[in-house]
């Protein structure tokens, strides 16, 4: 939502909405159906209202749609798409998931695998073998996903000196000639394989994180440069629509570069053309939260990137991507093989980030995955992404406010339909900071119906969330805790020892339920007052709450 911040609003009256509750209903809309609180809920006294807590919503002002930014994941070892077990067991996800992008492709691999190039003949041709590529791509081709193509790293074999980093060959190749002989023969072979009108719809990106010497480049700045030109001028040699960017910025303090690849594609000597300028079709960065740090920081992190793509017309309108994505660290600094938090914290931070995103016209954020280790389960984000889900393809509509921090609201409206996406977020997960909004909805879609009915969804510690019981599980059944490990992310193998797996399986059935998206209220008639509908909305201190009104 672009939310427009308003100041010195001076309400002399609010008007709410009278509610009429089918199955004896409370007015607060967070109360759960099977609970409620009021005897007589036709009788409703109006609250008093703080006017800096009303969010006023348009519902005839249109400022762009809610789109999918959320259906990529990344996916480092893409053999795993020859297993038929494999394929089977991602089938659960594929509402959340349109495309993988397919990273360290072309070998340089700590582990080996992706050994397509063996060197060269006494004619100075690359020998290759790309069976194992075609194998794992036709796997990849039965799911339906849409491949995306990561460009990176280079063969072992490319250079004289095997240098092993973090991520394995992270250097330049000795001779671009080869370079160029290989990226040639591993687009000829997927294009013989899927065909040109196929392999032309696929992404490819030139490396990743190509800021992060040695660690994925092994190179000056410079080096990266000429790298890219010389990558994207080969692909559009075989592939002349071929879509191509370069990979993904980190955004972290050690990174050596950062806006300059940007520059250098605008204005810069293309290194293989000798012309001004470079191709780039999308641009994209890494951005993962830190919970020890207790701040969202997105906003500072992608400021200047936005402002330097805006800057040239040519890149002012192209994707601009997050391509690696979540919470990298708990609220103890650990760190640990989850790259996400699982709890209702990781729920209210993604809403936050949604909003954000869309402020900023962040087109994708690749996702690493939002279910639970050894489980198709999800954690409490991906249930915000099912209500992401009702939201699609709709239209995202005006608001003002003058609420502060990390609470909002993403209003929009599908059809006749209006939903509001409403969170609350505080960046520690001890803050007990509760909230109240009052979403007040006026114009368009408003002005022609009287009643409206109303179903409300949550995630909260109580809602949508079974890590807590999990833990208090695990912990009850004597599971060894690593104490310095990682709490709460979405692989609890960082903190416990190999028993909770048995614990898991043993109470699979409960955290399956507890898993679940709730509904939180069924079927509420809302009325509209003096042309308005406001609504009251308490949230928990880390809540997301997806309200739907229907019109009767």
């Amino acid at each position: 939502m672009m939310t427009i911040k308003r100041n010195n609003i001076l309400f002399a009256v609010l008007l709410i909405c009278v509610f009429q509750f089918s199955c004896s209903k409370a007015e607060d809309i967070e109360e759960v159906v099977e609970e409620p609180e009021v005897e007589n809920p036709e009788e409703i006294v109006e609250p008093t209202i703080d006017s800096d807590k009303i969010v006023s919503i348009n519902t005839g002002a249109v400022i762009g749609e809610f789109y999918n930014f959320w259906s990529t994941r990344p996916m480092i070892n893409q053999t795993r798409f020859s297993s038929s077990n494999f394929r089977a067991a991602i089938e659960e996800i594929k509402p959340y998931v349109k495309s993988y992008n397919l990273v360290r492709v072309l070998g340089g691999r700590t582990d080996n695998l992706n050994t397509f190039y063996k060197g060269v003949d006494d004619q100075g041709k690359i020998i290759t073998d790309f069976s194992g590529l075609i194998s794992s791509m036709q796997g990849f081709m039965q799911t339906g996903f849409k491949p995306r193509i990561v460009l990176d790293n280079v063969p072992w074999a490319m250079n004289a000196v095997k240098e092993v980093n973090t991520y394995g060959n992270t250097n330049p190749p000795d001779d671009y000639d080869l370079w160029r002989q290989y990226i040639n023969d591993f687009l000829q072979t997927l294009i013989t394989e899927f065909g040109y009108n196929e392999v032309k719809t696929w992404r490819f990106r030139v490396a990743t994180e190509p800021n992060y010497a040695p660690q994925h480049w092994n190179g000056t700045k410079e080096d990266f440069f000429k790298h890219y030109d010389i990558t994207v001028d080969e692909v559009l040699k075989v592939i002349p629509e071929a879509i191509i960017g370069p990979g993904n910025n980190l955004t972290e303090g050690v990174a050596t570069f950062t806006t300059e690849i940007i520059d250098h594609c605008a204005n810069g000597t293309n290194y293989a053309t000798g012309e001004k300028g470079t191709q780039m079709d999308f641009f994209c960065i890494s951005y993962y939260e830190k919970i020890d740090e207790n701040t969202v920081r997105l906003p500072n992190t992608v400021e200047k990137y936005r402002a330097k793509l805006d800057s040239y017309p040519q890149f002012r309108d192209i994707p601009f991507d997050i391509q690696e994505f979540g919470v990298l660290r708990d609220e103890n600094g650990k760190r640990g093989l989850s790259l996400s938090d699982a709890t209702e914290l990781g729920a209210s931070w993604y809403a936050r980030i949604a909003d954000l995103a869309y402020d900023y016209k962040i087109s994708e954020i690749y996702d690493w995955g939002q279910e639970v280790e050894g489980t198709t389960l999800p954690e409490g984000r991906r249930n915000v992404t099912e209500m992401f889900l009702k939201m699609e393809g709709g239209n995202r509509i005006e608001s003002i406010d003058n609420i502060n921090d990390h609470t909002g609201v993403i209003p929009v409206t599908k059809g006749n339909i209006i939903y509001l996406l409403v969170y609350n977020h505080n960046t520690s997960r001890n803050s007990t900071s509760t909230r109240t909004v009052y979403p007040q909805l006026e114009g368009g879609l408003i002005s022609g119906g009287s009643s409206w009915k109303m179903n409300t969804w949550t995630v909260d510690k109580t809602h949508g969330v079974f890590m807590h019981e999990l833990y208090k599980d695990v912990r009850a059944a004597g599971v060894g805790e690593k104490n310095s490990g990682r709490i709460y992310g979405n692989r609890p193998s960082d903190r416990f020892e190999d028993g909770w797996t048995n614990v898991l399986n043993a109470n699979l059935a409960k955290y399956t339920q507890l898993a679940q998206l709730p509904q939180t209220i069924k079927d509420s008639i809302v009325r509209k007052k003096d042309g308005k509908i406001t609504l009251k909305v308490d949230l928990e201190s880390h809540s997301v709450k997806l309200i739907e009104l229907i019109p009767q």
